[in-house]
């Protein structure tokens, strides 16, 4: 009965990422209903249980538990365990949308984490793993993350529908992060961009 009174309750898809996040970070059970209940094709999309098999990678002890119709989840999380993985990432979303939550998980792994992800590496919905290794990598060294363990390599790149990218995220362990007062935006110094060619033939002449 007290783990029950404890599990929270969230109806909808919204924001369904954050809220297992937060779970597992937390500790509390999660009971979501009524995930898409009224359209055509109710419950969880492919990606979004492509999202609920990493979080049970990365984690040991797990309970998770779906209807029928996929329109109710109910998720107990266990320890964060980490170690080197591997995961199929759904094409329907790029490798950022999974990274994003990695990235909030990985410093509190009990095992450094180092994972391969494979998937679509760039496209016009989620942040790429581009955006994510220039932004994220050093805001996570700002709260005392960081060395040689830190790392977003880009393998090979991969574009939908067929996907074929591959990345490897590895975080080091850091139970503690030293607090961050960042509150100066600073001034745009340089503008950077990549470029890189996708199923194009390549000719150099000298």
């Amino acid at each position: 009965m007290a783990g029950e009174a404890q599990c929270l309750s969230y109806a909808g898809c919204n924001f369904l990422r954050q809220r297992l996040v937060l779970s597992t970070l937390s500790g509390r059970p999660l009971k979501i209903r009524k995930i898409r209940a009224k359209e055509e094709d109710p419950g969880l999309r492919d990606f979004e249980a492509s999202f609920i098999r990493l979080i049970d990678k990365v984690t040991n002890g797990s309970r998770i538990e779906i209807n029928q119709t996929g329109t109710t989840l109910y998720y107990q999380p266990g320890l964060l365990y980490g170690g080197s993985l591997e995961h199929d990432c759904s094409p329907s979303r790029s490798i950022g949308y999974y990274l994003e939550s990695l990235l909030c998980l990985a410093p509190f792994m009990k095992h450094p984490l180092k994972i391969v992800l494979r998937g679509v590496t760039n496209d016009q919905v989620d942040p790429s793993v581009d955006i994510l290794k220039a932004t994220a990598l050093p805001l996570l060294k700002k709260f005392g993350i960081d060395g040689e363990s830190l790392e977003i390599k880009i393998n090979r790149r991969g574009m939908p529908p067929k996907a074929g990218g591959e990345i490897l995220f590895s975080c080091p362990v850091r139970k503690v992060l030293q607090p961050v007062q960042f509150t100066d935006p600073g001034k745009i110094k340089r503008i950077r961009g990549t470029a890189y060619p996708f199923l194009v033939s390549l000719f150099f002449f000298f």
